[in-house]
């Protein structure tokens, strides 16, 4: 990394480009920004000995731009800045060609323009691409259509209006002392990074205001820059942009980032949240051409668009798979999604039967559920989807993925179904709720009931209540507060019911009254006991732990 303090004039010396970070906010800068520039300016507009003006950072990056033109640079901080200055310089260089100051016009189109380049080598600057159209006219002196009447145009015909103002002697403003004041005063740090540099480390420790710059914003603008740019719409660049990143950003949203992080996982790379671009400029940086990033980015589109299904389960058409991403949002247990990329593209190819990926996810779920019943530490999952992604075969995964998960121990074990009915039946498991409301709800519907109840507004009831009243402490009897704490939590002593705040710490009796009309299979058990004690606990905690092991399977 070079960091130096210079002239922001310097930046727009010799033959090259700045690009703005593409499709980011358009030109956001305001009157009162064009006004504290201006009064900085001309602050130092009338002395002899012009002092300094510090704005700040601006940060760039090169860029591998095809074809080869002038030397490109990715603007990532100071945009707002660059592209200030510029019109500004437009409009200092429109008056002065209107009083014949050919001098200070001739100069301002050497910092303004690459005179021996074409487009899209011509501009100094290259706005987001919402601001194009009108800055690449502003700049060239073309003619203005009315709908390129955007916040770029409004801040040159400031400037126009503060040029044709006065100085504190009432006499009219001189266009090259205006402009000698920008070159003597204007002040920035220029950050240049280097290859081995992350710019969005660097990004983040300068950027303290407006709409932060994340992960997937770096990865897009390095991706698209692979593609020549046009200063007008319809380019190669744009056109990737619309057909294959776009559709990404639109479906994800706030998810992108995150998205791209299990995707550069698919094969078994550990990737953390503060290195998602570096990840995924190593898998596009040893790409040839055009023609191979815009296939890999085709291959990232359809992961996305799947991604997009364990996000939203409802727009996956498969019910049978649908219900396997709905699992894994319920239980928090994406850490497995780098796994079900590659399972699902799989799928999707057909190189999986649809078996293949179902079998898979049930086995995925039970894998997950069986370790949280059983209060196996969950810091090894991310090492074991890492090696799972790996060594993921070709053929037959739900096989391979059975045998894999079943021959870990320790920390790394799949629970036997005696560890995973003794843990379901004597540890709590409410202070889970997550887990807790999940498995209930699960139970529920084992029961295949042909007018299944609505489980969405169901709450977990205590059927021994979490306080004990007098005459629940009688039941339970003299050992009452040991029974209390042993069991109160367990899933024996839980059931699911839309009458919550009726039950509340009523008798037992007076619960069953309230639980006549339940439509709940798992409820209707309890109709049928004469008092709920310890051992009632115990035998409920039997009876749904069955199930659970078959719901479960290892």
């Amino acid at each position: 990394m070079e960091a130096s303090p210079v002239h922001i004039i310097q930046y727009f010396d010799g033959s090259k480009q700045g690009v703005i970070p593409l499709f980011q906010r358009p030109y956001s800068w305001e009157p009162k920004d064009w006004n504290t520039l201006w009064e900085d300016l001309m602050a130092q507009y009338e002395e002899a000995e012009r002092a300094s003006h510090f704005m700040g950072a601006i940060v760039t990056v090169p860029v591998k731009s095809v074809p080869v033109g002038v030397t490109k640079h990715l603007v990532i901080d100071g945009q707002q800045r660059l592209t200030t200055i510029s019109i500004l310089l437009a409009a200092i260089r429109d008056k002065a060609s209107s009083i014949d100051d050919r001098a200070t016009e001739g100069i301002i189109g050497d910092l303004l323009v690459n005179r021996h380049y074409a487009a899209p080598d011509d501009l100094k600057v290259v706005p987001t691409q919402a601001d194009r159209p009108a800055f690449n006219a502003l700049i060239h002196g073309k003619e203005l259509e009315p709908h390129q009447e955007t916040r770029v145009i409004q801040a040159y015909q400031h400037f126009k209006r503060k040029l044709d103002g006065t100085d504190t002697e009432d006499e009219p403003l001189i266009p090259g002392q205006v402009l000698q004041a920008i070159q003597q005063s204007l002040q920035v740090v220029m950050i240049n990074l280097g290859e081995s540099d992350d710019p969005y480390l660097i990004f983040e420790s300068l950027n303290h205001k407006g709409k932060p710059l994340n992960q997937a914003d770096l990865v897009r603008n390095y991706v698209l820059m692979r593609f020549q740019h046009s200063t007008s719409t319809g380019g190669e660049q744009e056109t990737v942009y619309e057909e294959l990143w776009r559709p990404m950003e639109t479906g994800l949203n706030d998810s992108m980032p995150e998205f791209l992080r299990h995707y550069t996982m698919r094969h078994g790379r550990n990737v953390r949240k503060g290195d998602i671009y570096n990840a995924t400029k190593a898998e596009f940086e040893k790409l040839k051409g055009t023609t191979e990033v815009r296939e890999k980015l085709k291959e990232m589109k359809m992961a996305a668009r799947g991604y997009g299904k364990f996000l939203k389960p409802e727009d996956e058409g498969n019910s049978r798979i649908a219900r396997g991403f709905s699992a894994m949002i319920e239980l928090d247990s994406t850490v497995f999604y780098p796994l079900l990329l590659r399972l699902y593209r799989g799928w999707e190819k057909e190189i999986y039967a649809t078996d293949d990926l179902v079998k898979s996810l049930e086995l995925l779920e039970s894998f997950y559920v069986r370790r949280l019943v059983c209060g196996v530490p969950t810091n090894a999952l991310n090492k074991i989807t890492m090696e799972l992604c790996l060594n993921l075969p070709d053929s037959d995964p739900a096989t391979w993925l059975n045998d894999r998960l079943g021959s870990g121990s320790g920390g790394r074990r799949w629970p036997n179904d005696q560890e995973f009915t003794e843990a379901l039946i004597e540890r709590p498991i409410y202070p889970r709720r997550r887990i807790a409301r999940y498995m209930l709800i699960s139970l529920e519907e084992s029961f295949n009931h042909k007018e299944a109840v609505d489980t969405s507004s169901a709450t977990i009831e205590h059927i021994m209540p979490q306080t004990l009243t007098p005459e629940w402490e009688n039941v339970l009897g003299d050992d009452f507060a040991r029974i209390h704490e042993k069991w109160i939590d367990t899933i024996g002593n839980l059931t699911l019911t839309g009458y919550n705040s009726e039950l509340g710490n009523a008798p037992f009796k007076d619960k069953q009254v309230q639980l006549q009309n339940t439509h709940f299979e798992m409820s209707k058990s309890l109709l049928e006991k004469t008092k709920w004690d310890a051992d009632e606990i115990y035998h409920r905690g039997e009876a749904l732990s069955a199930i659970a092991v078959e719901r479960w399977k290892r």
